[in-house]
């Protein structure tokens, strides 16, 4: 790849590019300049020239740094995130599998590079990173749209992305912290890139079992009908939902199989155990209601109505009270769960997604994914105390998953539309660190050092 990047056509090119941006430079605004692709152009062209442009700006403005070395490192983030951007457009557009195949290295090459340099320019241009305290440990990401996972090393600022055999959705840990569960329609068949699980037909889906020392060798389980999240308990079993099955299945991680399935309401999606495990709570989208399982005898032993396309559900440390997203009502509910009642709802951001309690039970953090069209790149933080939304932080395009620090330090938020990881520090209620990882970063979940 290096070779090929020395090339005289390569390098002819870029001498042409940074020509074309000095200009714009000279012009005012890097970005304002820039042509906008014709109308009449092809689908994938316009978006070849709409990605050089977006590239354009930030190249110059990095290169213009004082330093020499910083200026190399500022310029070329921009230009490897052009290369993905491009590598993305063929990915969708092209038929061929060579250039598919080329497109995957380098997204996986270059997202791997900017990351070493974003942590390269914290140390030598910006002061040393920020300290993450105790939050030594992984935080792991489900990149539905690269059929991925990248693990961020807190302690370096390393990030290794892998390929796994399905488009995952979520991701999460065994109690222990030795497995990592992911879950999503087999790689060949997941089409998440625009929202939602596959489409009618589509081959089962599947949970993936992965050392989370060394997450580069999956073992897989057939599970069913579009798999969304998945929780593990005590007993080393794993809870899958399957939005497209109305159901749960139940799987022993020992034997990795299928034990039992359990009927849900309408398009099950998220789901949580309470702090005991006694209880499992499962959000049901197209029914409106928050599905409540008996974990002992794997039974539905009621289900509340809580309001519109609930999508994820968090429990309070103390399991008195389970916080659920109502992604189309852009609130929060609140259910006591001795009552198994709804007894309030807060106003959040548009589109709310996943939401987490922290672990001293004193915040709850929700992702606004907005919409498609228009992503959302804020997280509400709810006081738990007054039931109002006290803080409103900007992280990525497309908030969706949140997980935080077992010392609730640190919350780890994933950006649909930006692919990357906001870390925010709690203390401050600010973001410290924006960690690029694979495409489309679903699902998250923080794991302690072994």
């Amino acid at each position: 790849m290096m070779q090929a990047m020395s090339s005289p056509e390569c390098m002819g090119a870029m001498h042409q590019m940074m020509q074309d941006g000095v200009m714009q430079g000279m012009m005012g605004s890097p970005n304002a300049a820039a042509a906008p692709a014709s109308s009449n152009l092809p689908d994938f062209t316009r978006a070849y020239v709409d990605a050089m442009n977006e590239m354009h700006g930030p190249m110059m403005d990095g290169v213009m740094a004082e330093d020499p070395d910083v200026a190399f490192v500022r310029g070329m983030i921009p230009h490897h995130q052009g290369a993905i951007d491009m590598a993305k457009i063929v990915q969708q557009y092209g038929d061929d599998p060579q250039t598919k195949a080329w497109a995957a290295q380098i997204i996986e090459a270059q997202e791997r590079e900017i990351a070493e340099m974003q942590a390269w320019l914290e140390v030598n241009a910006g002061g040393e990173p920020a300290a993450l305290g105790q939050a030594v440990g992984t935080v792991y990401s489900a990149n539905e749209g690269g059929n991925s996972i990248s693990a961020i090393d807190l302690g370096t600022g390393a990030v290794r992305t892998v390929s796994i055999p399905v488009s995952p959705h979520n991701v999460d840990l065994t109690p222990d912290g030795k497995l990592l569960l992911a879950v999503g329609d087999p790689a060949a068949e997941g089409d998440h890139g625009a929202g939602g699980h596959g489409g009618d037909g589509a081959a089962e889906g599947l949970l993936v079992i992965l050392d989370s020392q060394d997450i580069s060798a999956p073992r897989t389980v057939a599970v069913g009908s579009h798999p969304a999240h998945v929780v593990a308990d005590r007993q080393g079993r794993a809870f899958v939902s399957l939005a497209g099955g109305d159901a749960i299945a139940v799987v022993d991680l020992a034997r990795a199989e299928v034990i039992g399935r359990i009927a849900t309401g309408d398009y099950p999606h998220g789901l949580r155990l309470s702090p005991d495990g006694a209880e499992l709570y499962v959000a049901n989208v197209e029914d409106g209601t928050v599905s409540v399982i008996d974990t002992a005898n794997l039974s539905e032993v009621t289900r509340i109505p809580v309001g519109a396309a609930p999508v994820q559900v968090g429990f309070t440390p103390s399991g008195d009270q389970v916080y659920v997203s109502l992604r189309d009502e852009n609130r929060v509910a609140i259910i006591d769960t001795a009552s198994r009642k709804v007894t309030g709802k807060v106003d959040v951001g548009p589109n709310p997604i996943q939401v987490f309690v922290t672990a001293d039970g004193g915040s709850v953090y929700v992702a606004n994914q907005g919409t498609e069209e228009a992503p959302n790149d804020t997280v509400s933080v709810i006081d738990t105390a007054t039931g109002q939304v006290v803080k409103t932080i900007t992280t990525g395009g497309g908030a969706h998953g949140v997980s935080a620090s077992a010392d609730g330090a640190y919350v780890f938020v994933t950006n649909i539309a930006d692919d990357s990881v906001s870390i925010i520090d709690a203390a401050t209620q600010t973001v410290i660190r924006t960690v690029p990882v694979g495409d489309r970063p679903n699902g998250i979940v923080y794991g302690r050092s072994n």
